[in-house]
């Protein structure tokens, strides 16, 4: 579980889910674009609940941890879906640097040394 930090709220979500969201705003932010994300949670009672978010250039985000739970959100066709609006945007690198499941080489070096323009 990871929470996706914007301002001073804090949306709790699936790592996968966390991980393409910051990739994808990485995208936007180096693009100068702007896209509104709805991020699959849950509320103080348990339900499931979406927020939306607007990412862009002037988006301030951050992911964290978060305490692990059972019913972590997994939606595969949301991560795919963002993975591909990252790759339209030409952001594709930022799909495995963002992902720290990722040991593949490059992503590994993407995480702890950006690219230089």
């Amino acid at each position: 579980m990871k929470y996706v930090v914007y301002g001073d709220n804090r949306v709790m979500t699936g790592t996968a889910i966390a991980e393409a969201v910051l990739a994808y705003a990485a995208a936007l932010g180096e693009n100068g674009t702007t896209d509104i994300v709805e991020i699959p949670s849950a509320d103080a009672e348990g339900f499931g609940t979406t927020a939306e978010v607007l990412l862009g250039p002037a988006s301030q985000i951050m992911v964290e941890d978060a305490p692990d739970d059972e019913l972590e959100p997994e939606d595969e066709d949301l991560v795919n879906e963002l993975v591909r609006r990252t790759a339209a945007v030409g952001g594709g690198r930022f799909a495995d640097a963002a992902s720290s499941h990722s040991d593949e080489p490059e992503a590994r070096k993407l995480r702890t040394q950006p690219p230089t323009p």
